[in-house]
């Protein structure tokens, strides 16, 4: 009997996560990822295409696909010091099907020195009809990048008249917020 009350005890006394407020996160390229309002939407933009194109024979009908550029976009966001994070919220509006997430200790001064960690609780998160998608991370970290694999906007495609080229382009990313909590 004293066991199962000692657990109890010792259970019960473990402190909730609680949310880092957004003076403490920083995002440069999109600011209102972090700012704490659900009602302002980020767009993260692809500005990549794809590329199709006959290989074979003249009259085949198989096309080959060539990615121009990075088929996913990237958002930085720093914290003010160096934290124990234990998980994030992603509040996406658009379908995504592919998101991971890394992070860093070091402070961001320099574009090339920062050194990521991947974060293996999600290899591939994903998230349908606007879903929240929630990722631990459960380790001190001061930078995180979120990456999100764009997907093809089939109504954007464009023929090249002389090539016979076809471009497909990637649909933006919208994100509502993305939360840190401790």
């Amino acid at each position: 009997m004293v066991i199962g009350v000692w657990l109890l005890i010792v259970v019960g006394c473990a402190p909730l996560p609680r949310r880092i407020e957004t003076t403490h996160l920083s995002c440069k390229t999109y600011p209102s990822l972090v700012d704490g309002d659900l009602a302002t939407n980020s767009f993260l933009k692809v500005k990549s295409f794809v590329e199709k194109d006959n290989t074979a024979y003249k009259h085949s009908l198989r096309y080959g696909d060539w990615v121009e550029g990075k088929h996913k976009t990237e958002a930085l966001i720093q914290l003010d010091t160096l934290t124990n994070v234990a998980y994030i919220d992603v509040h996406p509006i658009s379908n995504i099907y592919r998101l991971s997430v890394d992070t860093s200790t070091a402070e961001t001064a320099n574009e090339k020195s920062r050194h990521f960690e991947p974060v293996t609780s999600h290899k591939i998160a994903r998230s349908e009809n606007g879903a929240v998608i929630r990722i631990d991370i459960d380790r001190p970290m001061r930078v995180l990048r979120v990456s999100i694999y764009a997907n093809r906007d089939s109504s954007q495609t464009t023929r090249e008249p002389l090539t016979q080229k076809t471009k497909v382009t990637f649909k933006d990313i919208v994100i509502r917020e993305i939360r840190v909590y401790q």
